[in-house]
């Protein structure tokens, strides 16, 4: 079996598998070979070395690294520490980095954003100078500069400062290098703090080779996207600790066991009929196919083709689901465990696509069902009546759509939906609440995005500018109405890849502010004293979506639909069915997700693949071709119909679709059950209607007709006999039996009869003696 796999990988052919799950998928991007397979045991992550600075030709590159204490409070020193990279085009010598606290005071929002994209320099006050090691070309070095006690101060009680880093070499008077951030200043509270919610979504990566059939390349694929060092890690242990609640694809768990092909998949609404996927799947047949034939994969198929199983089956007994993934998802639910969960629907089903497309779509409508394996995982009571659209968006009609969607499955109404603030805001002067509500009466959960845009990525050189960033936005918008309780909610993006280290130091960083308050966003759905839900308004100006545009259309929902539901008839003549429809239906599940946005052409692999190799799994059953000379007015065809497969087949029907009206079936044959690897002769009553060549169209369905198999061409040549053709004979013959028994009559007695018998010879009587 092995070295069939071995031969069929060869060829090029490849099956895919998720998490318990074979299905066909060929490679795209890097070549998975290159990926290093480690240890799915979860490990302390070391931080990320902060990214150097690209040299600029003409200009100093300021970097901050930290600013302690984040908060300055009255008589506070301040230590600020960074580094700076020298041009690329000449050294720094004798250069001065100093602090300067600009005169402008920060009231609004606007501009605060206006400050952090400047490099124009300061005229304010200096509050601190410290000079620096020469630098060569492109070189870098550090610094660390301590003002004195009391030295950053405000007139105010609480007021984000706009702080100016500059370098300047010795002689000049401007500046080499300027660098924009933010120092929030704090005496005492004067206001309600701000309610401030954070939501993190744990999504996989769009990896076809998490679908590969290459043990190797599958086990590498996952390793990557949920091990240790992956970047679902990283969110993990990168919110470890701090008031966020993390937002479950379902699909990171891998599929789940299903009911046997026909019976309900065991949703709480009982309102989902499809079997679900299993974690494991037997090994495949070892009898080859015939020549020519396409396997289908796994259990489902022949060997000898594309069915490369995961490890697990060959030496475990797990089936599909190798070692190595079994582990990884294990230490995923572990780290998990305790942690405030929501569920998306499986797969994270693209939402905003479904319901602008086709809002009572049943595969969705069970992916979202099936949002309780992340409870069931886990082993907790999580969260799934939370729906997050993708984009951000809320256009009319997307409420009621979204009503109509859950109406059939078990959540049956949203307790909220996540939006971009500004989809649902005409004017975000002072900046509304995250508690907002639908003009159906929808709670939404209104995401601040300029906020959100701040959590720190690995891309950032460490937590500095954006803690203080942060900080100086929420005092702006907390000046806005001091005395009133409002709420934030700040979200991450699906691809959101963050150092565990620096988001961990900006989680807590933000969450100790005075000002903060930091609570679970499933708060957010109800009111909290003064802070009542507001009215989505309809924007001034079109919000753009969040995310790139869906894979996701009405006709690709129609398709995928349409397939699964094919995938079902298919199995139900396998006999390794369940395996077989598992396979590929977990693979279209897959289909559906948010995250092929950010790679469609991966969509496009997936789904061709499916479609191919859902024809392909019975294409060994067959009906053979045959030419017939029909020599009746009726009777009946004898057609073959011919089992490649290792395993029988059971509830076929053999269909005959005459082509031309000469030939008529008087009745099409019942279902069929053909062994392994044989052939079955049906006989077919038909009528010949007209002499002439009548071709008869044979092909095979399963029981609710959906085609399956190779068909086939019988070519029939009628030529009936009328019924008069049998009474002139029978009379002609008659009349020659009546001619031949009046001729003897009339001639008499025959010569033979005239010819005397002689006497013979005489026996002897007994002995002579004498």
């Amino acid at each position: 079996m092995r070295a069939g796999l071995v031969r069929a990988l060869a060829a090029g052919a490849v099956v895919a598998a998720t998490v318990g799950l074979t299905a066909v998928v060929p490679a795209v991007g890097a070549p998975a070979t290159a990926r290093a397979v480690t240890s799915a045991t979860p490990a302390t992550l070391t931080p990320s070395l902060t990214p150097a600075a690209t040299p600029d030709p003409t200009r100093a590159v300021v970097t901050l690294r930290t600013v302690t204490p984040a908060v300055v409070a009255p008589g506070d020193t301040v230590t600020v520490a960074g580094t700076v990279t020298a041009p690329s085009s000449g050294p720094l010598t004798g250069a001065t980095v100093r602090v300067v606290v600009d005169r402008q005071r920060l009231d609004e929002r606007a501009q605060v954003a206006t400050w952090a994209a400047s490099t124009d320099p300061s005229d304010g006050r200096t509050v601190g100078t410290v000079d620096i090691a020469d630098v060569p070309a492109s070189g870098r070095t550090t610094f660390t500069l301590t003002m004195d006690a009391g030295a950053v101060r405000s007139d105010r009680v609480f007021a984000a400062l706009p702080v100016s880093v500059e370098v300047v070499q010795e002689g000049a008077s401007t500046p080499v290098g300027v660098t924009h951030s933010f120092f929030s200043w704090h005496v005492r509270k004067e206001y309600d703090r701000l309610q401030v919610a954070t939501a993190v979504p744990l999504t996989l990566d769009p990896d076809v080779d998490l679908y590969s059939g290459d043990p190797t390349t599958r086990d590498a694929a996952w390793t990557e996207v949920i091990g240790p060092t992956s970047r679902v890690q990283r969110i993990v242990d990168g919110t470890k600790g701090a008031q966020a609640t993390l937002a479950v694809d379902p699909s990171l768990f891998g599929p789940e066991t299903p009911p046997a092909i026909g019976t309900p998949s065991g949703s709480p609404s009982g309102t989902s009929t499809t079997p679900t996927p299993s974690t494991s799947a037997p090994s495949a047949p070892s009898t080859p196919p015939p020549s020519g034939a396409t396997s289908p994969p796994a259990s489902a198929a022949p060997t000898g083709t594309s069915t490369g199983t995961a490890t697990g089956g060959a030496d475990g007994g797990e089936g599909a689901r190798s070692r190595t993934e079994a582990a990884l998802t294990s230490a995923l639910a572990g780290s998990l465990r305790g942690r405030e969960l929501w569920a998306l629907p499986y797969a994270d089903a693209d939402m905003a696509a479904t319901v602008d497309s086709d809002d009572t779509n049943g595969l969705v409508r069970d992916l979202v069902d099936r949002a309780r394996i992340v409870s069931d995982t886990v082993g907790q009571p999580v969260r799934d009546d939370v729906v997050w659209p993708v984009d951000g968006l809320l256009p009319p009609g997307r409420e009621a759509a979204l009503r109509t969607l859950l109406s059939g499955t078990a959540v049956g109404r949203a307790a909220g939906v996540v939006v971009d603030e500004r989809a649902v805001t005409s004017d975000s002067t002072p900046t509304p609440s995250a508690r907002r509500v639908a003009s159906g009466g929808t709670r939404l959960l209104a995401y601040d995005p300029v906020l959100s845009s701040l959590l720190p990525t690995r891309a950032d050189a460490g937590s500095a500018l954006p803690v203080q960033r942060y900080l100086a936005e929420t005092l702006v918008l907390l000046g806005e109405r001091p005395g009133t309780t409002r709420s934030v909610f700040v979200t991450a993006p699906r691809t959101y890849d963050p150092d565990p280290a620096t988001l961990s130091a900006f989680l807590a960083a933000v969450s100790s502010a005075p000002w903060v308050d930091p609570v679970d966003p499933a708060a957010l759905l109800e009111d909290s004293g003064g802070d009542q839900a507001s009215a989505a308004e309809t924007p001034v100006q079109p919000v753009a979506s969040a995310a790139p545009k869906p894979t996701l259309s009405a006709g690709r929902l129609a398709n995928l639909a349409a397939q699964r539901s094919r995938l079902q008839d298919v199995a139900a003549v396998l006999a390794d069915g369940q395996a077989f429809e598992r396979t590929y239906r977990e693979v279209l599940d897959e289909l559906a997700s948010t995250r092929w946005r950010w790679q469609p052409d991966s969509w496009d692999v997936l789904s061709n693949t499916v479609a191919r190799e859902t024809t392909a799994a019975t294409s060994a059953i067959t009906v053979a071709d045959q030419s017939v000379n029909f020599l009746a007015e009726q009777g009946s065809l004898q057609v073959t119909v011919e089992n490649g497969l290792p395993f029988a087949v059971a509830g076929v029907r053999l269909v005959l679709a005459p082509t031309n009206p000469r030939m008529q079936v008087v009745e099409q044959p019942g279902a069929i059950t053909v062994a392994p690897g044989s052939k079955r002769t049906v006989r077919v009553p038909v009528v010949a209607v007209a002499a002439g060549r009548a071709d008869i169209r044979a092909y095979l369905t399963t029981e609710d007709g959906t085609p399956i198999g190779s068909p086939a061409v019988i070519s029939v040549s009628a030529n009936p006999l009328d019924g008069r053709i049998y009474w002139v004979g029978g009379a002609v013959v008659a009349l020659v039996l009546v001619a031949g028994v009046g001729r003897a009559l009339l001639r008499g007695t025959s010569r033979i009869d005239e010819i005397a018998d002689e006497a013979g010879p005489t026996p002897p009587t007994g002995p002579t003696g004498g």
